[in-house]
């Protein structure tokens, strides 16, 4: 895998979504205690880079949860996480 570095906000979010399986995006600023806007734009760069995906539920608002790429990539950074949900 190619080496990606993130700022540790960046870092907190991938954590936090692959402790769920997935987040849904108000929530996970609410728990991060992020601003909404500062949450789109780590969002918007982590999906650019291939390591989440977002999904629209219906009433539900924007739900996050790691690509299979993202999945790996957080194994190298926190083997101990284990991952065993699959999407």
């Amino acid at each position: 895998m190619q080496h990606i570095e993130l700022p540790e906000d960046y870092s907190l979010v991938l954590q936090e979504v692959s402790e769920h399986g997935e987040e849904e995006l108000a929530l996970l600023a609410e728990t991060l205690s992020f601003e909404q806007s500062r949450l789109h734009h780590i969002i918007q760069s982590l999906q650019h880079k291939g390591l989440i995906s977002l999904s629209r539920s219906a009433g539900h608002g924007v739900w996050i949860r790691l690509s299979s790429k993202g999945r790996k990539f957080v194994q190298t950074l926190w083997p101990e996480t284990g991952l065993s949900y699959g999407f």
